[in-house]
């Protein structure tokens, strides 16, 4: 379930395809350390859209030669060939393209495996926490010869995390539900189904906090599936729906309606439900600085006042 949803999250699909192996006349190399010596790649590929997003902040794009068929940022990214999916690589491509260096994430130990026995080097980064997300931009920053702007990236991210966090108050610490995926339907009379939400998944729940909110589930799942009672019982104060891409604008007029049809929540009560449509939102890059001011700014609407008002100094 974990992976699942982990996997919706990365861009909403899984794909299954059968993987080709062809056999290369390369020695085989070992996947790199945290004690490998900085190099110099040249031919990148990167297999989710995260590290995609870190390369090219570090000023790596130029080297990228393959990326997944999720990686659409920056508009570069677009333009690379796709070498298969999040958990299904297309290993004919990736050795086709001669990479000397593959990035993956921890989910994928099989295409990790695979790559080996390829004689592919790798290079493997978590994400699942914000600290791992801003550990993964220093990994890769540090093995690609890119440490310096590594170092300038993650400081300039803490910096607006500090500052996001001096300005919200101690106190008043709304319940906030986080959907990352449910049925959607176009009647606006219908109820979200099959709610997969943020719980203890460390991404999202680590944002709540950060943002001076609560996390309207209290249990130990990282993504649970709940129903209609489930929402009720929690009341939520703020009900956050991420529907990246898949969503058009119009459609999130009616996923708004539809959670306020839960007339019996806070979030319905005072019209507090969003729908978050940008691809950044579902995304454990760089930009989730992005998500946690969104979600700042809507937990602490004196954040937008504060914005406004003119500088006194």
């Amino acid at each position: 379930m974990k992976r699942k949803a982990k996997t919706f999250i990365l861009l909403t699909i899984i794909a299954l395809a059968i993987c080709l192996i062809f056999p290369v006349l390369r020695k085989k190399q070992p996947a790199v350390t945290e004690n490998s010596s900085p190099k110099s790649y040249s031919r990148i590929i990167s297999l989710a859209p995260s590290t995609t997003e870190i390369l090219f902040a570090l000023g790596l794009g130029d080297k990228v030669i393959g990326v997944s068929e999720f990686c659409n940022w920056p508009p570069e990214a677009k333009k690379i060939p796709k070498v298969g999916g999040l958990l299904n690589p297309n290993y004919e491509a990736v050795v086709a393209a001669r990479p000397d260096l593959v990035i993956t994430f921890d989910d994928m130990a099989e295409a990790e495996n695979k790559f080996a026995a390829l004689g592919i080097e790798t290079l493997v980064v978590k994400h699942d926490r914000l600290d791992e997300i801003l550990d993964s931009i220093l990994t890769i920053g540090r093995h690609c010869d890119k440490a310096e702007k590594a170092d300038q990236i993650v400081n300039e991210i803490r910096d607006k995390i500090r500052k996001i966090q001096s300005r919200i108050p101690d106190t008043n610490k709304p319940k906030v539900l986080i959907s990352v995926g449910h049925e959607y339907s176009q009647n606006p009379k219908a109820l979200p189904r099959n709610i997969y939400i943020a719980g203890d998944d460390g991404f999202y729940s680590e944002m709540i906090k950060f943002a001076g909110g609560q996390n309207a589930y209290g249990g130990k799942l990282p993504f649970p599936t709940i129903g209609a009672e489930s929402v009720i019982s929690m009341n939520p104060q703020i009900v956050i729906d991420i529907a990246p891409v898949t969503t058009k604008q119009t459609e999130s007029r009616i996923t708004i309606q539809q959670w306020k049809n839960f007339s019996q929540i806070d979030a319905a009560k005072n019209d507090r439900i969003y729908v978050f449509t940008e691809d950044y939102t579902a995304i454990p890059g760089p930009r989730f600085i992005l998500t946690l001011e969104k979600i700042a700014r809507i937990i602490n609407p004196q954040l937008n006042r504060q914005e406004d008002e003119p500088n006194s100094n």
